[in-house]
Order: structure tokens, then C-alpha cells, then sequence
């Protein structure tokens, strides 16, 4: 049996889990539809968009202060 090793970039950006869910919530009429947003299987935290449960979190950027 041979097995294969893969990394991928996209996992989540918290947990580090390689899979999500849609979210999916109950409409007025009571069906049952996506929100349009994204479960991480893992830590459980919920996501705006796909890119937003993989892309890295940007540093912010370095305040200047001035002594007076």
C-alpha cells in the first residue's frame, strides 16, 4: 500500500484544520439555506469568506511616535 503525504496552504488560519462547512441557517419560510458564511471543522470559529478561514492574519503596521 502506498500512501501519499500532501501539504496544503489552505487550512485554517486559527487551528490550522483543513476543512469547513457551509454555515447554514433557517429562512423565514423555514428552509433551510447556506448563510454565506464558512465553519471551520476544527476550532469551530466562523468565517466570512473561504479566504478569510485560510488567508494569514496581516501584522499591523508599525506606529511612529514622536517624543516631544
Amino acid at each position: 500500500m502506498v500512501t501519499y503525504k500532501t501539504k496544503t496552504i489552505y487550512k485554517c488560519r486559527e487551528c490550522g484544520a483543513t476543512s469547513y462547512q457551509h454555515v447554514i441557517g433557517r429562512a423565514l419560510n423555514g428552509a433551510l439555506l447556506p448563510t454565506g458564511q464558512y465553519r471551520c471543522t476544527g476550532c469551530r470559529n466562523v468565517f466570512a469568506t473561504i479566504r478569510a478561514w485560510w488567508e494569514p492574519r496581516r501584522n499591523p503596521e508599525l506606529q511612529h511616535s514622536t517624543f516631544g
